[in-house]
């Protein structure tokens, strides 16, 4: 009687298997279930950290034999964590076969992580090697830190942003008739590092940087020079253009180098051929005025067959040295004998000229003469100006003597000071006498 029931029992374990082995799942919700537990086939008991859940096999039959039959992929599940009343928390680890055997390719761990290659990913996608989408990309891209170089992911620092935006509204220059739409893509590297910024429009390339690492984008944007920003003609050495519109766009010098002679001006305008006037025997010819605000130094003689005539200014930064004499300006008449002539205003931060006489220190030598204020004041009324200087007169007719003229402005301030000084001896004895006069006053008033 035992046997027989064991016999049925068994019929039915086996029925109950083969029926859930090569069951369909079929309904308004389908599924198919692999249950997991512990100490089959006595009292079951919970699965553990660690337990396979299940797997679900592809295989395939490769020979007859012991080993014929492979699985050419695999899907398994594993418990990662403690397991309490309705928590059981489990990966999903998908594996594919190839020559090598039956490898694990890609995880999904119980926090949502999705690893390709990466058994143990720590961001939500971990793709250990190359990476390619043929769709859009949304979303932002991680920089990892400097050093180390072998650091885990998890440490990076800040973001690159892909983004299209409008040229006027991010103020880049633009010429009349560009496009307004460009892209514009943002890298932040992190900590102390500037933050920069590159704009893709219908005219190239334009860079800006923030201000002070701090994101703030205050700084004017700078056009990167490619191939069509860099215009000229054969041997013109390229000068920058102004800023604006075409800013930082490369164009023609006044300068010709054509790797024998060098040529300043003269440069005939564009289209033209870049060949100014010269002779092939003179290595540097100048074609206009020419300013030296350094020294020039002359290995060889110098020789002036006739005269050197400026027309314009004159300017020397340095030491000038004339022996002959120098003629500025065109004099109405000889300049006689002067070495310097000058006709015409003149300008000078500073003039010394060594007079032959004394300086007139002597006004303050004992026995000086100092005239009395009554003859200086006859002396004005009757001549019109001060006794020892030139009258108005004089200077018409016959200039100006620059040291003389000091050195008599000079002898009437010494003088002036001296009738200073005994004004003031007088003021000192008057104030004695009225300190004296009001003393005797107070001593009246008192009796």
């Amino acid at each position: 009687m035992k046997k027989i029931i064991s016999c049925s029992a068994l019929v039915a374990v086996l029925a109950f298997l083969s029926g859930q082995l090569f069951s369909q799942s079929a309904g308004t919700n389908p599924s198919l279930v692999m249950y997991r537990y512990n100490n089959f086939p006595t009292q079951p008991s919970p699965a553990l950290n660690g337990d396979l859940l299940g797997t679900l096999k592809w295989d395939g039959l490769t020979a007859i034999g012991v080993d014929g039959k492979q699985s050419g992929a695999t899907i398994q599940s594993y418990i990662t964590g403690p397991v309490s009343f309705g928590v059981i928390p489990a990966n999903m680890i998908f594996s594919t076969r190839n020559a090598a055997g039956l490898n694990r390719q890609m995880i999904i761990t119980s926090e949502g992580f999705v690893g390709i290659g990466e058994m143990n990913p720590a961001f939500n996608l971990d793709v250990l090697g190359n990476t390619h989408t043929s769709g859009r990309f949304h979303g932002r891209i991680h920089f990892d830190n400097l050093s180390p170089a072998n650091d885990a992911p998890s440490t990076y620092t800040d973001e690159a942003y892909f983004e299209r935006k409008l040229r006027s509204t991010l103020g880049v220059p633009a010429a009349a008739g560009i496009n307004d739409l460009g892209g514009i893509l943002s890298l932040a590297p992190g900590g102390g590092a500037y933050d920069h910024q590159l704009f893709f429009g219908q005219d190239g390339i334009w860079n800006r940087r923030d201000a002070g690492a701090a994101a703030a984008w205050g700084a004017a944007w700078e056009k990167l020079l490619s191939s069509a920003d860099i215009m000229g003609r054969p041997n013109l050495v390229a000068r920058f253009r102004p800023p604006g519109p075409i800013s930082n766009s490369l164009g023609d010098s006044q300068l010709y180098d054509d790797g024998a002679n060098v040529v300043i001006g003269g440069i005939p305008a564009a289209p033209a051929p870049a060949t100014p006037v010269f002779n092939p025997a003179n290595l540097l010819t100048v074609n206009g005025a020419t300013r030296i605000n350094g020294n020039t130094n002359i290995t060889n003689d110098l020789d002036v067959d006739l005269n050197a005539n400026i027309d314009g200014s004159l300017q020397v930064d340095g030491n000038g040295r004339v022996d002959g004499r120098l003629v500025i300006g065109n004099p109405p008449s000889t300049p006689g004998g002067h070495l310097l002539y000058v006709n015409g205003s003149m300008i000078a931060e500073e003039v010394k000229v060594k007079l032959q006489p004394s300086w007139p220190d002597y006004v303050f030598e004992t026995g000086y003469e100092l005239k009395p204020l009554v003859e200086v004041e006859q002396y004005i009324r009757d001549n019109k100006h001060l006794p020892g200087i030139a009258s108005a007169n004089d200077v018409a007719e016959n200039g100006l003597d620059l040291g003389l003229t000091q050195k008599a402005q000079m002898e009437k301030i010494e003088e002036l000071y001296l009738y200073m000084i005994e004004v003031n001896k007088q003021m000192q004895a008057l104030r004695a006498e009225n300190d004296q006069l009001k003393a005797r006053i107070e001593k009246l008033e008192q009796q």
